[in-house]
């Protein structure tokens, strides 16, 4: 028995990701092995595949989240079995067509629910539902999301809808379509000079509550729309140069009490089941729309290429 991985030799371009065949891996004692049936694409495997991720080391293997189906379980698992639906975020080594994980981070997928759907809530629908939580969304807020037509800014824009905030997305323009489809009040181009002006007169004198920045420029416009008590969260870091804060931001955050907060999915562990209990009860009641671009597992390097250059919407998986 073999399978298929998709590995980088060295850091570098998308193209440095070379489709492999490998013998199948043995589940230990207390793993699964996964047949895989899609594997998510994110930011962070393009930073890993750059070399940019502090402590990554070539040759490499990318994919942190993956969805299937038990191929065979571990002789210590007893509440998993063949032909299980299953879900999992993991440390690398998801673009493939077969992973072993640990049967204690094994998350099981409701009844019905397809894996390329699994797929795209684990990394990014949790994203996009905790960071919001984080910023104490709540009816009649205002929410900035920024790369609205992406992954996690596609959801972030419909469940801040679901529960009652009032939605500013930022996109290009020819994305704006999809935007406004997934319920967002009001869509602006990032790129046009002076796209803040236009976010203040929509928003008036509150300003924003809730700002999720998957840019990471601290001098971005957005810093000077933010009202009292806003959150700022930043979940990226796709500028092309990193501009460090401002002095003179510092004074109005401090007036008006802004919290500024960086975060990291893997570091909240603890709001997983809640999360994911709630994104999914919503997906699978039809609340949550969730637009998928699929790319096949030996097309990584191609996934990565037109992801990077941001000419995708929506969540990008490999389907092995």
């Amino acid at each position: 028995m073999s399978m298929q991985v998709i590995e980088g030799a060295s850091f570098g371009d998308a193209n440095v990701l070379k489709l492999k065949e490998l013998p199948s891996p043995m589940p230990r004692e207390d793993s699964l092995l996964i047949d895989v049936r899609a594997a998510g694409v994110n930011y962070l495997d393009l930073v890993t595949r750059a070399g940019f991720l502090h402590g990554a080391t070539a040759p490499f293997r990318l994919g942190f989240e993956v969805a299937g189906v038990v191929k065979d379980v571990g002789s210590g698992v007893t509440n998993w079995k063949p032909g299980d639906a299953v879900g999992a975020i993991i440390g690398g080594g998801g673009y493939a067509s077969q992973v072993v994980v640990p049967a204690n981070i094994a998350i099981p997928l409701p009844k019905g629910m397809d894996a390329s759907l699994a797929a795209a809530l684990l990394v990014q629908g949790l994203a996009a539902f905790v960071t919001l939580d984080f910023g104490k969304v709540r009816p009649g807020a205002n929410v900035l999301v920024s790369a609205a037509a992406g992954g996690v800014g596609a959801m972030a824009v419909q469940i801040a809808k679901l529960q009652g905030a009032n939605v500013i997305g930022l996109a290009s323009r020819a994305k704006h379509e999809f935007v406004r489809k997934n319920g967002a009040d009001h869509v602006f181009d990032y790129r046009s000079p002076g796209w803040s002006s236009s976010v203040r007169e929509v928003v008036g004198p509150r300003g924003i509550d809730i700002f999720l920045d998957s840019i990471g420029d601290l001098q971005t416009e957005a810093a000077g729309l933010l009202g009292a008590g806003g959150h700022w969260l930043v979940y990226g870091a796709r500028a092309e140069t990193q501009n460090p804060l401002p002095a003179e931001a510092l004074w109005p955050m401090i007036e008006k009490n802004i919290t500024l907060r960086g975060f990291n999915l893997l570091g909240c562990a603890e709001h997983f089941p809640r999360a994911l209990s709630q994104v999914f009860d919503w997906t699978m009641s039809g609340k949550l729309r969730v637009e998928t671009r699929k790319y096949p597992l030996a097309q990584a390097s191609v996934a990565h290429a037109q992801f990077e250059a941001r000419e995708t919407v929506g969540k990008v998986l490999l389907i092995p």
